[in-house]
């Protein structure tokens, strides 16, 4: 048997489709998700509605003369479900509001006109006249007259706060939609890498193998290039070693480093010296790779090389509760008279990029002077976060 109220539901399904359909879709989306935290909390709801209805009535009944428990429980039914429905509206058509003053003397002079046609009902239903209703200051039109002021002007605050928190909740919501772009951007970027990377590597056993040739003949006839071929093989296995994977280990990376820096002791000579200090705690540390390496070579290129008389360069990391200090220290021409911008330079850039995408703000490279002449380039970085994903 189809029930009465058949047709009215369907008209409703279909007015409600319609609505729908003129939405943009972020607002269709909300306003269905409003709609079915309503439907889980619908008890909760009607409770307390009806809660506020009745502590609306009371305060009618006994705070406005000659007021009924019956006029008491409609005037409020109908000036909750108005203020309900009115900031629904706000809430999800805050774009359609101007908060300019236009739009508050519309709003008072709505509530006045329907204050006074409401007391005009009320007037004509309780006396079936309007005779004295506007005689004098102290007269009920008066009285009502003011209470639209209140009202409307109670509503225009409504209003205001409804779309100042809708605007600030849009407005995180767009920072927070900004934020997951540039992370997905880095993140396109750093997969892109990854793959030109994969793309380009060959699996160099010929490489080794001629190296390894070359050692060989080099021993006894000339000890310094074995020992430069030597270290050449250390630096190509740990650097390809750690191209491979998303992450590598502190202790990996020192050793990557102390074999660039034997090969260029080979080319500088007396010009460079150096120091290694590596906890063996912390040899097993994860790190992101190629970043230690990036840093020596800044060191070397910008600070050492162009010093007539070279200099010292420091490599050497330590924990500071959760945190752990990388830091390559030289005593090179410093800051000011680094060739090209040593301090903000493509690799250092590019340090920094990955830094915030593997880590966001929790990890940092600080670039400083290291008196009396020199440059201290600091790696900080959390231990408790995996350096092979992003966040």
């Amino acid at each position: 048997m189809t029930s009465p109220l058949t047709p009215v539901r369907q008209w409703y399904a279909a007015l409600e489709a319609r609505k729908l359909a003129a939405l943009t879709p972020e607002l269709r989306e909300e306003v269905l998700a409003f709609d079915a935290s309503m439907r889980r909390h619908k008890w909760r709801m009607l409770a307390a509605s009806f809660a506020i209805w009745m502590a609306a009535a009371a305060a009618f009944r006994f705070g406005v003369n000659d007021t009924g428990w019956v006029e008491a429980l409609v005037l409020s039914f109908l000036l909750l479900a108005a203020t309900g429905f009115s900031l629904l509206s706000v809430w999800f058509g805050h774009y359609k509001f101007r908060l300019n003053t236009r739009m508050v003397l519309k709003v008072v002079g709505l509530s006045v006109a329907g204050a006074l046609v409401g007391g005009m009902i009320g007037r004509l239903s309780r006396r079936g006249t309007l005779d004295g209703m506007f005689d004098g200051l102290g007269s009920v039109g008066s009285r009502v007259f003011i209470a639209g002021l209140i009202v409307g002007a109670i509503y225009g605050l409504l209003i205001l706060v409804v779309v100042q928190m809708r605007r600030r909740l849009l407005q995180a919501r767009h920072a927070a939609l900004q934020r997951q772009a540039e992370a997905d951007r880095t993140a396109r970027q750093l997969a892109d890498a990854r793959l030109k990377l994969m793309q380009a590597q060959v699996e160099p056993h010929f490489l080794f193998n001629t190296l390894g040739t070359v050692q060989d003949l080099a021993e006894g006839k000339a000890p310094e290039a074995a020992a430069l071929t030597r270290e050449l093989i250390t630096f190509l296995r740990a650097g390809l070693a750690g191209l491979r994977t998303e992450t590598t280990t502190l202790g990996r990376e020192f050793e990557m480093a102390a074999a660039f820096l034997a090969i260029m002791k080979t080319r500088m000579g007396d010009r460079l010296a150096f120091s290694l200090e590596l906890p063996q705690a912390l040899a097993g540390e994860p790190v992101p790779p190629a970043m230690l390496i990036s840093l020596v070579e800044n060191a070397i290129k910008h600070g050492l090389e162009p010093a007539l008389d070279g200099g010292d360069l420091r490599l050497s990391a330590q924990l500071d509760g959760d945190t752990l200090r990388i830091a390559v220290a030289d005593s090179g021409v410093g800051l000011a008279a680094a060739t090209g911008n040593a301090s903000d330079g493509v690799g250092l850039s590019n340090i920094r990029e990955r830094l915030a995408a593997i880590y966001g703000e929790a990890a940092t490279l600080s670039v400083r002077d290291n008196p009396p002449h020199g440059v201290v380039s600091t790696l900080t970085l959390p231990r408790t976060k995996a350096t092979g994903s992003t966040p």
